[in-house]
C-alpha cells in the first residue's frame, strides 16, 4: 500500500478533472414579473390575480391556491420567496407529489414582514414531509391576505457547499442572552443557508446539531484507534504523545472558537452601547431601558412609591426596584400620584393633561415631569387616581 503523501499528487490531479459545473449550486427560479413568467400557475379557491409588471398581485376574500403544474425539477435544500406586503403576511408553501395518487397536499408555514420586496428564507432539508420526488410547488394564502408576488426560487447545494455550510455555521455565534451567565449552546452545525441565518432565533437550537457531539464521537473513535494502535503498531508512549497532542489542539481550537464568541458581545457592546451618544445608544436585548431608569430615578426621588407600567413586566419591574431605590415601584393606585411609563404607546397623556389607559382616564388633572421618548415618560397627577379601577395587565 502506498503512503498518503504519494497519494496526494493522484487525489489532487483527479479532482482538478472534475468539471467545475459539479461544484456549482443549482436553483430554479420562478419569476412573476411581466415578460419573465416561466411557468404556468393557477388559482383555485377565493384568490384573484393580477399582472403587473413588478409581479403577480394575489389578493384573497377566502382561503386561496396559487398553483403551478411546472413540476420542480430540482432536490433543494432551501427555498426563497420574494414578495411585497403592506402588512406581516401569513400563508404556506405548498407542494403535491406528482406519484401520490391520493395528489395529497403538504404545506410548511411561511411569516412574510411588511415591506417592498422582501426576501423570506426557508429550510426545506428541516421539514419532514419534504422529499426528493418530483412535485408541483404552488402558495396557500389565508382570508384577506393581499401580497405582490416577485419571485420563488429553489436551491440545491452540492456536497462541497454543504460542507462549506456546516464549517461558517460553526463560526457563527449566539448573542449575549440572559442565560448566557449559566451555560453556552457552543458550535452548532447545519449544512443549510436558511437554517443557519436563523441559527440561535429558536431555543433550544433544535435544527442543528451541536458540534461537541460530533467532537466528542471523534474522540471517542481516536481514542479507540490509538488503543489499537497501541496494541499492533507503535508503542504506548508514542500512542500518549500523539493522543494528547490531538486532545491539545483541539482544546486550543474549541478555545479559539469560544473565545472569539466572548469577544463579538464585547464588540457589539462597544458598537450598540459603549462607543455610542447617549441619545442614540441601546444595550442589548434591554434597548433604551437603562438610560430610562437613570432619566426616571430623580423624578420619582421624592416619593415613596410610584407606580410603573412597562411595555412587559419582566424583567422591567425587578430592575427598577433596584435602580431607583429607596423609591420602589407598586401598582397602589388609590395612593401613588406618579406614574412612570416605559414604552407603552396605549398609556397617553390629553390636552386637558389627564392620564388616558386605552383611551380611557385614570387620573385627573397633572403634568409631565419628564419625558423621554414618545412611549416613555414620568406623569405625576395633582392627585392619586380616585376611579375604581384595576391595574392594566403589564404584557
Amino acid at each position: 500500500m502506498q503512503p498518503v503523501k504519494h497519494l496526494l499528487p493522484s487525489i489532487i490531479f483527479g479532482l482538478l478533472l472534475v468539471p467545475t459545473s459539479a461544484f456549482a449550486m443549482r436553483s430554479q427560479t420562478f419569476d412573476f414579473a411581466a415578460g419573465e413568467v416561466n411557468a404556468t400557475w393557477s388559482g383555485k379557491g377565493a384568490i384573484q390575480m393580477q399582472q403587473l409588471p413588478g409581479g403577480i398581485l394575489l389578493s384573497t376574500t377566502g382561503t386561496g391556491l396559487f398553483i403551478t403544474e411546472s413540476a420542480l425539477t430540482l432536490s433543494p435544500q432551501m427555498g426563497e420567496i420574494t414578495v411585497s406586503s403592506e402588512t406581516p403576511a401569513h400563508l404556506y408553501l405548498s407542494w403535491i407529489y406528482d406519484k401520490d395518487p391520493d395528489q395529497h397536499q403538504y404545506n410548511t408555514a411561511l411569516d412574510l414582514p411588511a415591506g417592498e420586496a422582501l426576501t423570506t428564507y426557508v429550510s426545506l432539508s428541516e421539514v419532514l414531509s419534504w422529499s426528493h420526488s418530483s412535485k408541483k410547488i404552488g402558495l396557500i394564502l389565508l382570508p384577506h391576505t393581499q401580497i405582490l408576488l416577485h419571485q420563488i426560487r429553489f436551491d440545491e447545494l452540492n456536497v462541497l457547499e454543504r460542507t462549506m455550510e456546516e464549517w461558517r455555521s460553526f463560526w457563527t455565534f449566539d448573542w449575549y442572552e440572559n442565560y448566557s451567565i449559566n451555560f453556552l449552546w457552543g458550535p452548532q452545525l447545519t449544512n443549510n443557508p436558511a437554517t443557519r441565518r436563523d441559527l440561535f432565533f429558536i431555543q433550544p437550537p433544535s435544527t442543528s446539531t451541536s458540534a461537541m457531539y460530533v467532537i466528542l464521537w471523534l474522540l471517542a473513535i481516536l481514542t479507540a484507534v490509538l488503543w489499537f494502535a497501541a496494541q499492533r503498531m507503535i508503542t504506548r508512549k508514542r500512542a500518549l504523545v500523539i493522543g494528547s497532542s490531538l486532545l491539545l489542539g483541539i482544546w486550543i481550537f474549541l478555545d479559539l472558537r469560544m473565545g472569539s464568541e466572548f469577544l463579538s458581545w464585547i464588540l457589539a457592546d462597544q458598537s450598540s452601547y459603549i462607543g455610542v451618544d447617549s441619545e442614540s445608544r441601546t444595550f442589548r436585548e434591554r434597548n433604551r431601558f437603562y438610560d430610562f431608569a437613570d432619566f426616571a430615578a430623580p423624578l420619582v426621588r421624592d416619593r415613596t412609591s410610584y407606580i410603573f407600567f412597562a411595555e412587559q413586566q419582566w424583567p422591567y419591574l425587578g430592575n427598577m426596584r433596584y435602580l431607583t431605590y429607596p423609591s420602589i415601584p407598586g401598582i397602589d393606585l388609590q395612593h401613588d400620584d406618579t406614574w412612570v411609563i416605559y414604552r407603552r404607546s396605549d398609556v397617553t397623556v390629553t390636552k386637558d393633561n389627564e392620564l388616558n389607559i386605552d383611551g380611557l382616564p385614570v387620573t385627573g388633572p397633572g403634568k409631565i415631569l419628564g419625558r423621554f421618548d414618545e412611549r416613555s415618560f414620568v406623569f405625576r397627577s395633582n392627585e392619586p387616581a380616585t376611579m375604581n379601577i384595576s391595574a392594566p395587565t403589564q404584557q
